[in-house]
């Protein structure tokens, strides 16, 4: 288009990146985590095929999962998503059955935003408000650049090089068991889990061929950690003169603890790389390599409450404890508030194989392949209190305390199958464009969970196995589209048994299921 047109439309586009980008920095989004701690999916495109998006090249949240995709879309592209989520998580023991109470939320103000750039094109964004003809009509007196969307180009590919920036989640969940009852505590407790790991992830991709391109992003992370429950640790984390103080206090096989962790957060790093190979019109395949992020030690604060671990120790009498060492007051109590530091609590790496089919025009299946390394990240939760504001509990424990939590994940595979159909279309405004189109899809995935049964934690509710989902994009001409997906991660339940990591969880009985619903839109500029 002429001249001031493209002006306009790179201070439009600019503004929207980053207002989009900024606002989801600012505000974050909740996201359901179901292939283990790790989402199944990102954008709903993918998201309605069941997660299969390696060697799909189809929209601007491509860099989340192969970045090399964005060199087989023409010109630029920017998605935004917004998500609903619906988690239903529950915890049975000897005491009953305690259920998730925050079941519904809105992940606010997005979910994942993207956008790439194609440095050697103009950006179009006037006709996107041109909602008649969407620009392909070009008005009487209207200078037409080579290669608008008033001008088909008849290589749909554009440049061989393309940038792209996007804030995506990497994992997240909130789970609320209010008032839960579990042996070891006197009064109901509250088990509760809300984490966030988001990524800001510049990327660049080059088509080297036409058959082959490779992709790259760098990913900066922000990620925030809050957790309220029981924590039980050996009983080596007394004192010495407390532990061997049997004759006076309670043998106790582990000594437990309330726990409420507010706001710690960190920030790091990571990448991917990502190859993409159309072997034919009608294939191709891709392979994608994610590293583990590198970051610093989660910093924040937690309040430790063991009274009720004092009174299992005592008999309900805590003056004992002035026999073991004098310098102990009860009158002071048994709650003290640390500085925390989490140690080790990084995001594993990953492999990933795709392939893509398309045997009609209106027809695709995609099948994607993902080993994910948990065992290497996910052994256990380490975490380091200090500067205690309880003399109490320094004197009986240490003035800085090592908390070790066994996870003992395995290393899961995940495959996912995926199905795409342009069920219906209109008219077309200019040869080989049709004014609307309408694309289903549907998909299944499929991950063994990495959770032992007897390490699962009622804050932790990753279980799920199976996974279905559905979908629809509806294309209004060439520039814009609207896009929903459901994915449903069917009900799954465990038993804990004797459970390795906190006796009071032993002979439980976890169960989970989640509804996650996507809306988007994706503009073409």
């Amino acid at each position: 288009m002429g001249g001031r047109a493209t002006t306009g439309g790179w201070t439009r586009g600019a503004c929207l990146a980053t207002a989009a980008a900024g606002l989801l920095l600012l505000f974050g989004a909740r996201a359901e985590a179901t292939n283990g701690p790790k989402l199944t999916s990102s954008g709903a495109r993918a998201a309605g095929r069941g997660g299969v998006d390696y060697a799909f090249a189809d929209d601007a949240i491509g860099p989340a999962n192969n970045p090399a995709g964005m060199a087989w879309v023409y010109g630029n592209r920017l998605d935004q998503y917004w998500a609903i989520a619906d988690p239903r998580a529950s915890w049975s023991n000897e005491f009953g059955r305690f259920k998730d109470r925050d079941n519904l939320f809105i992940a606010v103000p997005a979910f994942s935003f993207g956008v790439f750039f194609d440095p050697f094109k103009s950006w179009e964004v006037a006709p996107l408000f041109d909602l008649g003809n969407w620009g392909l009509k070009p008005k009487p007196g209207e200078v037409v650049d080579e290669g608008s969307p008033l001008d088909i180009d008849p290589d749909p590919l554009g440049s061989r090089l393309r940038v792209g920036f996007g804030v995506f989640p990497v994992t997240g969940g909130r789970v609320q068991l209010k008032k839960m009852r579990t042996r070891g505590f006197a009064e109901p407790l509250d088990w509760e889990v809300d984490t966030l790991a988001l990524a800001v992830t510049p990327s660049l991709a080059i088509r080297v061929t036409n058959f082959f391109s490779i992709g790259l992003n760098l990913q900066f992370h922000y990620s925030k950690f809050e957790l309220d429950g029981g924590i039980a640790q050996p009983r080596t984390t007394l004192a010495e003169s407390f532990r061997t103080a049997a004759v006076l206090l309670n043998d106790n096989p582990q000594i437990v603890t309330k726990a409420d962790i507010d706001d710690a957060f960190t920030y790091g790093f990571s990448w991917r790389i990502g190859f993409m190979f159309h072997l034919h019109e009608m294939l191709s395949a891709a392979f994608v390599y994610q590293d583990r992020s590198y970051s610093a030690d989660y910093l924040g604060r937690a309040t430790v409450s063991g009274d009720d671990e004092v009174r299992s120790l005592t008999n309900g009498n805590p003056s004992l404890l002035q026999i073991v060492d004098s310098r102990v007051d009860p009158s002071l109590g048994f709650e003290s508030r640390y500085d925390l530091r989490l140690q080790d609590y990084d995001q594993p790496r990953h492999f990933g194989l795709g392939l893509a089919f398309r045997p009609h025009r209106r027809l695709s299946l995609g099948l994607d392949y993902t080993y994910i390394c948990w065992r290497e990240r996910f052994k256990e939760f380490k975490a380091r209190l200090s500067n205690g504001t309880n003399p109490n509990l320094d004197i009986m424990t240490s003035p800085s305390v090592k908390v070790r939590v066994p996870l003992k994940f395995r290393d899961q595979s995940v495959i996912a199958v995926g199905l795409s159909a342009l069920v219906a279309e209109g008219r077309d405004i200019v040869e080989g464009v049709p004014a609307w189109s309408l694309v289903v899809r549907t998909g299944y995935n499929y991950g063994r969970s990495p959770v032992p049964r007897r390490t699962t934690l009622p804050q932790l509710p990753v279980i799920n196995e199976h996974h279905v989902s559905a979908g629809f994009s509806f294309h209004w001409g060439p520039l814009v589209e609207f896009s929903v997906a459901a994915e449903y991660a069917l009900p799954r339940e465990i038993s804990s048994g004797s459970h390795i990591g906190d006796f009071t969880l032993s002979n439980s009985k976890q169960e989970v299921s989640i509804l996650f619903v996507q809306f988007g839109m994706g503009f073409n500029f």
